[in-house]
């Protein structure tokens, strides 16, 4: 049975280990991925009238980003079945149970030890998610040394 899995980024390369940790986890099930970036909306008009998700998900993945998105679906294409990008806005518990509800999420998935660094507007979601008692797994992974770009998608291999 094909599961829906949650997962929060900050669309920086290393926070995609947490999608290796799962996908590596859930190998006998299809599994469609919910990469979810956290951002606070404006309450500007203007900015609201022209505000489109898909524009501002491009701005934000960097092509490093969609390369490692690449490389952990073509190794995992057995058990993946889509990874989808979206955007959460809301600023509360019930704001996030309806994101979860409305996506069909089955489980969610939050990296143990390491902080989301989100964007400007951005916020890391993972206190909302544990005040909203979903079914949640952490996952435990280190990034005790800075490394280059090239260097995280040298992991995503390992």
């Amino acid at each position: 049975m094909e599961k829906t899995i949650l997962i929060p980024i900050d669309f920086r390369i290393e926070s995609l280990n947490t999608l290796k940790y799962a996908l590596a986890e859930r190998k006998q099930e299809k599994s469609t991925i919910i990469l979810m970036y956290s951002q606070y909306i404006s309450d500007s008009i203007t900015e609201l009238l022209f505000y489109n998700p898909a524009k501002v998900i491009k701005a934000l993945a960097s092509s490093d980003f969609n390369d490692a998105i690449a490389i952990i679906s073509n190794t995992h294409e057995c058990s993946l079945h889509t990874v989808k990008i979206e955007l959460f806005n809301g600023l509360n518990k019930n704001a996030f149970l309806n994101f979860h509800q409305a996506h069909g999420v089955d489980l969610t998935y939050l990296p143990k030890d390491y902080c989301l660094k989100p964007h400007k507007n951005g916020f890391d979601p993972i206190p909302l998610i544990k005040k909203s008692k979903v079914e949640y797994r952490e996952v435990a992974w280190t990034s005790d040394h800075p490394t280059t770009n090239k260097d995280e998608l040298n992991q995503l291999f390992n």
